[in-house]
Order: C-alpha cells, then sequence, then structure tokens
C-alpha cells in the first residue's frame, strides 16, 4: 500500500494484481492488450476491471481511470 501524509490511497482495497491492472487502465490500453502484457486471458482482465470499478465506487473504466491517475498526480507533488 502506498501513502503520503496528506491522503489515502484509493487502492488500499484492492489486490496487487487490480492495481497492476488499474495503473495499465489509466494508460489507455485495451482489455486485449493489458491480458498481452500481463500474460492474462482478457476475460479476467474484464473480471478484474469489473472489480475494480465496484471497489472504487466509479461508474466505469474511465472512471476509475481518472481515480488513478489524479492519485498518481498527487503522489508526485512534493
Amino acid at each position: 500500500m502506498m501513502r503520503t501524509d496528506s491522503f489515502e490511497s484509493p487502492f488500499y482495497n484492492l489486490s496487487r494484481r487490480e492495481q497492476e491492472v488499474l495503473l495499465i487502465v489509466a494508460k489507455d490500453k485495451t482489455d486485449r492488450e493489458i491480458a498481452r502484457e500481463l500474460g492474462i486471458c482478457e476475460r479476467t482482465v474484464r473480471a478484474h476491471v469489473s472489480r475494480i470499478i465496484l471497489k472504487l465506487g466509479v461508474a466505469s473504466r474511465v472512471g476509475a481511470a481518472v481515480v488513478a491517475t489524479e492519485w498518481k498526480m498527487r503522489a508526485k507533488r512534493p
């Protein structure tokens, strides 16, 4: 789990694999591309994405990507 002093990671309840998938989703990759990169089936990627959406409480993979991107941007601030 990654933390900073000022805020908590939105990823605290995601599994390590779900975190990996989310960071790739945030790079605008398709399920097929993610599956190829991680060496898993597209169906498994879709299952991970569905769980990520539920756990983050967002409406879509775009919402999940926004959460991931915003958090990464805040984490880079001094």
